[in-house]
């Protein structure tokens, strides 16, 4: 109930920031080099990085946090150090018990190049690898979005916006794409066995998620998932927050068909309550 209730709070703080701003926050907010093509890769990321739920910290009641952060430096200057390290109760789900400071370590594993505070929610940036074109995802969050509800042609009742991801498998922060960092699994680090692909991604799949299409089913809770899937340590199942403001409970056997469908903000499918 704790997590479900926290997720409405996200959905309404992203409703208020539509309301002033006219769009809803950015996934996270980057300059790129252009030698990447019109829209760059991910490795064409220069920064600042910040994400989508330090945009929303003032819907939040969070004015303290957010005037704390020089949102044109990145998570690398001791300035943004208070805010980066701050834990957020609203942004932690209650079934898991992730550390309050996590590790973003480099491209070789070898040793952590930025700590930020710990988080369980990511937004939804829709089907396929966010890597391979982070500036243009078919969800509502990629780098640089600026998506109002005009663009969930699909309705706002049947467009993820927000979901899960516990510490189990890997971690999340509010705060955003650290430039330069790396996304393990926890276990890979940690010790431990690891179950999960061991696959790693760039540092934005801390505040992102995609609904990959590689090694499929791909679905929540999958025993064979990647870094950047959405997990919960609740019983058969993931939260999600939709784009009208409702959460729901999306459960591992959900079709995968169906699961790749709600995370596209207009992909024109029809899918009924039943289906998930």
């Amino acid at each position: 109930m704790q997590c479900t209730n926290n997720l409405k709070q996200i959905g309404l703080a992203l409703h208020n920031y539509h309301d002033s701003h006219r769009v809803f926050a950015p996934g996270y907010l980057s300059l790129f080099k252009r030698d990447g093509g019109d829209k760059g890769t991910a490795e064409d990321d220069i920064g600042p990085g910040w994400g989508w739920a330090s945009q929303i910290l003032p819907q939040l009641e969070q004015p303290a946090v957010f005037n704390a952060i020089n949102f044109g430096l990145t998570m690398t200057y001791p300035a943004n150090d208070t805010a980066q390290l701050m834990r957020l109760g609203t942004y932690l789900c209650p079934s898991d018990n992730p550390k309050q400071l996590i590790p973003v370590r480099n491209e070789e594993n070898t040793e952590t190049v930025y700590t930020v505070a710990s988080a369980n929610y990511i937004g939804v940036y829709g089907v396929g690898e966010v890597g391979e074109a982070p500036g243009r995802g078919n969800g509502m969050f990629f780098r640089n979005s600026r998506l109002s509800f005009q663009d969930m042609t699909d309705g706002s009742s049947q467009t993820f916006m927000v979901g899960e991801r516990s510490s189990n498998l890997s971690y999340v922060t509010w705060t955003g794409r650290a430039i330069g960092g790396w996304l393990f699994t926890t276990a890979s680090f940690e010790g431990g066995t690891n179950a999960f692909n061991p696959e790693p991604e760039e540092s934005f799949t801390m505040v992102l998620g995609p609904m990959g299409e590689e090694d499929p089913p791909r679905t929540p809770n999958h025993p064979l998932a990647h870094v950047e899937d959405y997990w919960s340590r609740h019983p058969g199942g993931v939260n999600f927050l939709f784009g009208d403001g409702s959460v729901r409970f999306i459960k591992n056997q959900i079709n995968p068909s169906v699961y790749h469908a709600l995370a596209t903000r207009g992909g024109g499918e029809v899918i009924s309550a039943d289906q998930y």
